[in-house]
């Protein structure tokens, strides 16, 4: 790729007479040696007080530079170098009668290109009781003078990539288009503008605003718009209609994929003030890009170029006479991630017509294999410059595109059955064959007043746990709980993830269960995947992998290690609970239909906002990979039988 160069010219400046500043006449003392004024002068130079700095020049050297003119070669220099952290060290001082003190001195300072630093002499004389600095250029530099120019070149490294398992790249730096116009070339302003506006997709006033930009010539090409590839091929035909509409190529942070991993990816955008302020000294300039959200953000320091900066200075005919200070490009790191591209879009395109989320893990390993959130958004409009209309759309829109589900937290309805199970038979609260009788209502005692368990369907066959699966039968999860006690269910729960920070680059929501359940309704309401329980789609997903790993819950990550195989809970369960659940999982998953894959399930619907919203679930788990997929409120469309055939698909299409 080539590298994007930037150059700024600091013109040298011819300077007249200018008058004595105020403000060093009372700083100073006739008592004060002539270190002082030097040190002052640096100290001024610290906080960009170029006017105080020249009050500390002597007459003869303001006869040479004018106030604005010492001003503004000082302020262009300094500033355009990008100078800080300025220490001056006093090395000699020569007392040479009525021509002054020469004073040797080492000056350092940080810059664009690095750190600078060089040792340095002035002459210092008493004008009037008071030191002055007989000042010229070589002050900024010993080798520049007055009518030397100062240059900055500026070359951009490359980004790292974010890459799948496979190496495609899910974001990358390619070819982008910036449209937009020559601004003698409008012909009709007013039609032009909103011509473009149309097919741009942007505002009147933002094309206006950017035509009137103080710098805009006749003959200048003005941008409007950063477009993909995909997009330019989309617009061309309307844009050759429009006079003075011109594109050019450029290269930008492009978002193959767009939506479809915008999660996961997040996106990046222009540094800002406070990015500068925030991020100083970290090779940072105006004109880089930072990550803003997921993997751009997570990985910055690591994904992130550092521009390579080179300062020279010219003699007045334009030749190269020194190199101040010079540092090297350097390119970002990539990261490989274990996302698979063709699960990820095999989980969006079940996903994308909803509000919800998918993860899928390999159930032998811990790789994430697919994330994803929906509705979307894409990241190629943050990256390219996204205009108010688009920003106002996505921040209106009511399904909360913005949101990444994944990491979010909800309630997980029967599809915590697994776990509560999984539970009780681990502490040998129940066997497998244990039963309860069956009845339509249950309540512990009547403490509970007029509140039941309800059962949703009646079945013929035994109470036990593996009908429990395949009925989904919340009394006999109700019972369970009750029966396992407060301190052994909220120490399993504490055990396998609830209440603590899931190792993941990604920040994930902490499982939580509330704080009563010690109270009999609350914990009865939990076996079954209600009360206060709350879990992100990404734990859950993990929990389900202790079915086919002995009972230990793989760790879920999203760096690529080569197939590593990571542990989170090594036996959670024994082995023997292990194969119980999966197998009556199974037979739950059978319910369903098909089920080639041979996959241990269950779906949940979780009744959230006192029923006006209904939360859809379904966890899978086979030999290769675990799958959850949740679809924020199913409640009019079919509850959790919505996500069942998502799931199947995910299953039969994701090996």
């Amino acid at each position: 790729m080539t590298d994007k160069k930037k150059i700024w010219w600091i013109a040298g400046i011819v300077a007249a007479v200018a008058v004595l500043g105020i403000g060093a006449y009372l700083l100073f003392s006739s008592g004060s040696k002539p270190e002082s004024v030097l040190l002052s002068y640096t100290d001024l130079l610290k906080k960009k007080d170029y006017k105080e700095m020249y009050s500390l020049i002597s007459s003869d050297a303001k006869k040479k530079w004018k106030e604005e003119d010492f001003i503004a070669r000082n302020k262009n220099i300094y500033e355009g170098i990008d100078a800080s952290d300025f220490t001056m060290e006093i090395k000699d001082s020569t007392d040479e009668g009525d021509n002054g003190s020469e004073i040797s001195y080492h000056f350092r300072m940080k810059s664009a290109a690095g750190t600078i630093a060089f040792d340095n002499k002035a002459t210092v004389i008493k004008e009037d009781g008071e030191y002055r600095i007989v000042w010229d250029s070589s002050q900024i530099f010993p080798q520049l003078q007055d009518a030397d120019k100062v240059n900055v070149s500026i070359t951009e490294g490359t980004r790292g990539s974010i890459l799948d398992r496979k190496g495609k790249a899910l974001a990358q730096q390619g070819s982008v288009y910036q449209v937009g116009l020559i601004a003698g070339k409008l012909g009709n302003e007013a039609d032009t503008v909103s011509a473009m506006a149309r097919v741009l997709d942007v505002s009147e006033d933002s094309i206006k605003k950017a035509l009137s930009a103080s710098w805009v010539k006749d003959d200048m090409f003005v941008p409007i718009k950063t477009v993909t590839a995909a997009k330019r091929a989309d617009i061309i035909e309307e844009l050759r209609k429009i006079d003075g509409a011109f594109v050019q190529e450029a290269i930008g942070r492009v978002y193959p994929y767009g939506e479809m991993t915008a999660h996961v990816t997040g996106y990046v955008q222009n540094v800002t003030a406070e990015d500068l302020e925030k991020h100083k000294n970290e090779g940072y300039t105006a004109t880089s890009i930072i990550g803003k959200s997921g993997l751009e953000s997570i990985y910055e320091s690591k994904l992130k170029a550092v521009s390579g900066c080179k300062i020279i200075i010219l003699d007045e005919n334009g030749n190269l006479k020194d190199t101040v200070a010079e540092q090297k490009a350097k390119d970002g790191q990539d990261i490989r991630t274990t996302i698979d591209i063709e699960a990820q879009r095999s989980a969006y395109n079940q996903l994308k017509k909803d509000a919800g989320s998918g993860v899928i893990m390999n159930s032998r390993t811990g790789e994430v294999l697919a994330l994803v959130s929906t509705p979307a958004y894409d990241p190629n409009d943050f990256a390219m410059g996204m205009d108010t209309k688009t920003w106002d759309s996505l921040n209106n829109n009511k399904q909360k595109p913005l949101l990444n589900r994944f990491v979010s937290t909800y309630c997980p309805g029967s599809t915590f059955k697994a776990i509560t199970g999984a539970i009780a038979l681990d502490s040998k609260t129940i066997t497998p064959d244990t039963a309860f009788e069956k009845t339509d209502k249950w309540q512990k005692d009547s403490s509970w007043g007029k509140n039941y368990v309800t059962t949703t369907q009646s079945y013929t066959e035994p109470s036990n746990l593996k009908n429990a699966y395949i009925y989904s039968d919340n009394i006999f999860f109700a019972q369970v709980a009750d029966k396992i006690g407060t301190e052994t269910f909220t120490s399993y729960l504490d055990k396998i993830g609830f209440r603590k920070q899931l190792d993941f680059p990604f920040t994930v929501a902490k499982s939580t269960y509330g704080d009563e359940l010690e109270n009999a309704q609350k914990l009865s309401a939990s076996g079954y995947g209600q009360g206060d329980l709350l879990i992100s789609p990404l734990h859950l997903t993990a929990l389900y992998t202790a079915y086919v790993n002995d009972g230990s819950i793989l760790q879920p990550y999203l760096v690529y290690e080569d197939g590593k195989t990571k542990t989170m809970v090594k036996n959670a369960y024994s082995a023997a609970t292990a194969k119980t659940v999966f197998e009556d999982l199974q037979a739950s998953m059978s319910g369903y239909g098909d089920n080639p894959t041979n996959a241990a399930g269950k779906t949940g619907t979780a009744q959230v906002n006192h029923g006006e919203q209904e939360i859809g679930w379904l966890s899978a788990v086979n030999d290769n990979i675990a799958v959850t997929i949740m679809i924020d409120d199913t409640k009019e469309i079919g509850e959790s039988h919505y996500v069942i055939p998502k799931v199947q698909s995910i299953l039969n299409e994701v090996k």
